[in-house]
């Protein structure tokens, strides 16, 4: 398996993981190196429904695709998934399935979050049944997923000594539900085909209990069939459907007969005892709101008319003031042709003049045109009023007849409201008559539902067969019974103080107890230490994992990540006897883990990330170390930041490991291209941390001794210079 993570930077290379399958792939690093964050990076590719990967930090900062390459049965496959930047989570996936795969530059959606989940339930075999055999619609009885089985892998730093979760997750109510329904499943005590025959079973016991209700319901319909027959038949005839007649010496057969009629009747004309008009009213309703609405219509087209003429009205009175006006102005005209003479002459030059007489004949023709105008206005009021009274009168007389036509549509309707719930009410009860009919014709042959009956529990009988409940206990007490075998052997490898006291596990608690010779019995929680609540952890799990495999339980992916085992340990550096003794209590859980992969044939893969060193392995086989996130080598490369991180440099800013990282990649291919080939082995001297990049002093071994120096920059780019 390799784990993959791409920068937000498309020309840096993805940081790549390489984890060897059957053996614990150990990484060990100082704090905040990122170690705590390849359970939650796995967690994320295999489609969980969050993102826990820190969103504050260089990881999220400077990533963009996570990224798992898994080795399966049906050859390799590459599942990629976005970043989901500020959202809680994506769908965003980048899918590649063939062999060999080659990790592209960076990744493109091609796929989904379901589409994903899909192909790796496949991968696992986990069934498509359900156990919510109620059709209960509660999500936690709903399918297994893979999400589901991370329960099994995953060991957080907050779960791997808790004393009170024991599984991923468990600590939150939900998952922890679907964890105790899936237990039947992952523990080989059920399969996909026995979930499918659970669901028929079930199917098979309602159809038979609600044949059951049926034949009940048939013996009281036969026991009650007259009085039923004779009280519906009074309700036919008050609603009117039938007539009113006495039915005390009337046969029921013949009534039963009549109800009978009276459904076929109104299912081929369900008006046919409208007697009461409803269909009349409806038709004069309807046409009474389209009066209505023609009256309103045209009461609206007299009252715009109304104000037109008031606007003309007040038009006209405006014009008459205005001439009446001028008329004043110019009443001294008359006067003025009278009197004047048509010729004069100028005082001042005795000249004479006949200007006077062209002012005044223009006003003469003014005065003209004035008394014209007066004259034609004088005739404008009475018409004016005249068409004002009409209006008025045509106004009152349709609003006296919309509020007519208003009140007779009002009552109308109140009416034909009534009609209708009448004739609902007859409807719900030819609904409730039909009903009833059908039942006592269908129910009318006892022996006909007994034989029913009889041949679904005899399919109910063959189903119990195959689901055999005493079995499923037997096997569920089987597969216990072998993982308190296993645990005990890990319980001794790991030195628990519990001794070879029995270690069984409840997977309705979803926690282990541990009972002494004497039928004693105490929770986990109820153990002290927390090197105690780490040991159970760790037998549990692999415990789990060695039933899985042994019993060829494909459900669960054969793989345990483990974050920071020894966080129990190491209480007191300063003393070097208990140093030691702390180093020899971690080793015990090594030790373990080498166990249990060595017990299941190399097929169970193990991830520790650890702040402890390699000293806690000791000589330990089954081990492979990645990496050692020390000397500024971390989970995200310090070259994909922009600037050097301040935890980087100081006096103490140490290299060593980050310059290694580059050696063959990027320092070898520049001592190659700039100082030419020579045969020998480079060699990294010391290196820091600068804030341009990081600075380095190496040395090529060969037949001669070349000492060199260089810088590389956030870019990956090389300045060397030979320093001998």
């Amino acid at each position: 398996m390799k784990l993959i993570i791409w920068s937000k930077k498309v020309d840096k290379a993805p940081r790549v993981l390489k984890f060897k399958p059957g053996a614990i792939n150990y990484i060990t690093g100082s704090s905040r190196s990122g170690k705590s964050a390849i359970i939650e990076v796995i967690d994320y590719c295999l489609g969980s429904g969050g993102c826990s990967i820190p969103k504050i930090g260089p990881i999220r900062r400077y990533s963009s695709w996570y990224g798992l390459l898994l080795s399966t049965a049906e050859g390799e496959k590459l599942f990629a998934r976005r970043d989901p930047l500020e959202q809680a989570s994506t769908d965003d996936y980048f899918i590649v399935e063939g062999s060999p795969i080659t990790i592209p530059d960076i990744p493109e959606k091609n796929a989904n979050r379901d589409h994903a989940k899909g192909i790796l339930e496949r991968l696992a075999q986990i069934p498509r049944s359900n156990s919510d055999f109620n059709e209960s619609g509660s999500g936690y009885k709903g399918r297994a997923s893979i999400s589901d089985m991370t329960a099994f892998m995953f060991q957080p730093q907050r779960i791997v000594a808790n004393n009170e979760t024991m599984f991923f997750e468990a600590d939150i109510e939900e998952h922890a539900r679907k964890l105790r329904e899936i237990f039947p499943l992952v523990l080989g005590v059920v399969d996909a085909e026995t979930l499918i025959k659970q669901h028929l079973l079930q199917e098979v016991r309602r159809i038979i209990e609600r044949k059951q209700r049926q034949l009940e319901a048939l013996k009281i319909n036969i026991e009650n069939f007259s009085g039923e027959v004779r009280g519906r038949y009074i309700a036919a005839s008050q609603y009117g459907l039938i007539p009113a007649l006495s039915i005390k010496d009337t046969n029921t057969k013949v009534l039963f007969e009549r109800l009978k009629n009276l459904v076929s009747t109104w299912k081929s004309d369900n008006n046919y005892w409208d007697a009461d008009g409803h269909d009349l009213n409806t038709g004069r309703l309807s046409s009474l709101r389209e009066e209505e609405s023609t009256l309103q219509a045209e009461i609206m087209t007299l009252r715009v008319r109304l104000t037109q003429l008031k606007e003309l009205s007040l038009a006209r009175a405006t014009s008459e003031r205005n001439i009446l006006r001028q008329k004043d102005r110019l009443s001294s005209t008359s006067w003025l042709v009278e009197k004047l003479v048509s010729q004069h002459e100028c005082p001042l030059c005795g000249n004479e003049s006949n200007t006077h007489t062209k002012e005044l004949t223009k006003l003469v023709e003014t005065t003209k045109k004035v008394e014209a105008q007066w004259k034609a206005i004088e005739l404008v009021p009475p018409m004016l009023d005249a068409e004002e009274v009409e209006l008025r009168k045509q106004i009152s007389a349709k609003e006296l007849k919309l509020r007519q036509v208003k009140a007779e549509r009002e009552y109308l309707q109140e009416e034909t409201e009534e009609m209708q719930a009448t004739k609902e009410q007859r409807a719900m009860y030819i609904g409730r008559l039909t009903e009833f009919i059908n039942l006592h014709e269908s129910l009318n042959d006892e022996g006909t539902f007994a034989n029913e009956i009889a041949t679904l529990k005899e399919e109910e009988a063959e189903l119990l067969k195959s689901v055999n409940f005493q079995a499923f206990a037997q096997r569920k007490e089987t597969a216990l019974f072998k993982f308190s075998r296993f645990a005990g052997h890990y319980g001794n490898i790991l030195d628990l103080e519990t001794g070879d006291d029995l270690i069984q596990l409840d997977t309705n608690k979803l926690s282990i107890r541990v009972i002494d010779d004497k039928g004693r019995a105490a929770w986990m929680r109820e153990i002290g230490s927390g090197a105690n609540w780490l040991g159970y952890h760790i037998a549990t799990l692999l415990s789990l994992h060695e039933l899985f495999i042994s019993q060829d339980i494909p459900y669960v992916p054969s793989l345990l990540a483990i974050d920071q085992p020894s966080q129990t340990h190491f209480p007191d550096r300063t003393d070097s006897d208990s140093e030691y003794e702390e180093l020899h209590a971690v080793n015990k859980v090594f030790k373990a883990l080498s166990s249990g992969i060595k017990r299941t044939n190399g097929k169970l893969q193990v991830i520790v990330s650890e702040h402890a060193g390699k000293d806690v392995i000791g000589d330990l086989e089954n081990v492979n170390i990645v990496e050692r996130w020390r000397y500024g080598r971390k989970l995200i490369p310090w070259h994909w930041n922009d600037e050097m991180p301040i935890e980087l440099l100081g006096e103490n800013s140490n290299g060593q490991f980050a310059a290694e990282d580059l050696l063959e990649t990027i320092i070898k291919p520049t001592f190659v291209r700039e100082i030419g080939y020579q045969e020998g082995k480079i060699e990294i001297i010391d290196a820091i941390f600068e804030e341009k990049g990081l600075s380095f002093n190496a040395q090529l071994l060969g037949d001669k001794k070349v000492l060199f120096s260089g810088l590389i920059d956030f870019d990956l780019n090389v300045k060397l210079e030979l320093t001998m």
